[in-house]
């Protein structure tokens, strides 16, 4: 077995502070023979870490079949000094798989157990938000614009390691082991992509607020809003444009800025208590029965859901969930989507509803 270790630096800034103990965090990944646990082994295990305020690297590669047992005792071994355990899509593949493996090699793994931090799955849900084609780490790796050497995938790779076991050509073990550290030192750059979740989540507020003036002389105008927030205790590692719908946002530094589509019109507000109402379809509007028993039975009829309602003119707002705020909605038409709030501009003195609101529109 052989042994690499050296230090390094990261192409973008890590922010560890989301951690108990930066120096306890272990991140690694490993390169196997195949998927089968049972049938495949593992050759090389890479992992990264912090001490004394420097990035480390350690890589233990099994230049032998028989050497696969040694590998996985020094990296249990190792592993027992920290507390969590970040790797990107380990959850599924690598602990099942390292842990199948030191049960058939006979190497215990009992005691504590890190904490596991499954990189894949924290990220994941921000693929549609990014505009990315997958959430593979490379393509994560390319919207950071940290770029890499190594030309090849694992898949490749496996190939290179019979080669080099039948050749002993350093260039064989050179590719695996390039492609190893490049994947554990960009693991601790993807966590800063947590920030465009986070954002959202922390202590942001609006800086400022405009109006467009409307651009039409229709009831029915476009107007847009555009809002400037801001998190202080966050910051975006990639300036970008995103855009939801008619939703434009832009990301840069501490900054979130959002364009917003707004309704100048009528729109109609409905009851639900629809039995209690006529309505009236001179007025096209519906009253409650109590005023209503003033009106000639001529001039009302038996209000429905659909037709119970009223009307308002001014400035709407439209809100991507029903479920995300308690003030009276209103719509085009009965309970279908779009569907809008009164815009005024105390709205966005409520943190929650502002996070609400921002996590609606582009996470969903």
């Amino acid at each position: 077995m052989k042994t690499i270790t050296k230090e390094f630096t990261l192409k973008v800034p890590c922010d560890l502070s989301r951690f108990e103990d930066a120096e306890r965090i272990l991140f690694f990944d490993i390169e196997t023979t195949g998927l089968s646990s049972k049938r495949d082994m593992v050759y090389l295990i890479g992992c990264v870490y912090l001490r004394d305020g420097v990035w480390r690297m350690k890589q233990w590669f099994a230049d032998s079949v028989l050497t696969e047992a040694e590998l996985l005792l020094h990296f249990f071994l190792f592993t027992s000094r920290f507390s969590v355990l970040i790797h990107f899509n380990g959850t599924t593949f690598d602990l099942p798989f390292l842990k199948e493996r030191a049960l058939l090699h006979q190497i215990p793994v009992s005691g504590r157990v890190p904490e596991s931090f499954d990189l894949y799955r924290e990220l994941r849900p921000l693929k549609k938000f990014l505009g990315l084609p997958d959430c593979r780490q490379k393509t994560l790796e390319a919207f950071l614009g940290t770029g890499r050497t190594d030309p090849y995938d694992g898949g490749r790779l496996i190939s290179f390691y019979w080669e080099y076991l039948r050749t002993g050509d350093t260039f064989f073990s050179d590719a695996l082991l390039l492609h190893n550290e490049e994947d554990i030192e960009g693991l601790p750059e993807l966590l800063s992509l947590l920030s465009y979740r986070d954002f959202f989540q922390g202590a942001l507020h609006v800086e400022s607020e405009f109006l467009e003036p409307s651009s039409g002389e229709n009831e029915a105008s476009s107007r847009y809003l555009r809002l400037t927030c801001v998190n202080e205790a966050c910051s975006f590692p990639v300036p970008c444009e995103l855009s939801a719908g008619d939703c434009l946002l832009s990301c840069q530094g501490h900054i979130l800025s959002v364009r917003i589509p707004m309704f100048e019109g009528t729109l109609k507000y409905f009851f639900s208590d629809y039995a209690n109402y006529y309505y009236l379809p001179g007025e096209d509007y519906a009253i409650h029965k109590s005023v209503a028993a003033f009106v000639d039975k001529a001039h009302r009829k038996k209000a429905t859901a659909k037709t119970c309602y009223q009307k308002r003119k001014g400035l709407f707002l439209p809100v991507p969930e029903t479920g995300i705020t308690d003030r009276p909605l209103f719509y085009l038409e009965y309970k279908k989507a779009p569907f809008y709030l009164e815009y005024a501009s105390e709205l966005w003195e409520d943190s929650v509803f502002l996070q609400k609101f921002l996590l609606a529109s582009f996470f969903k």
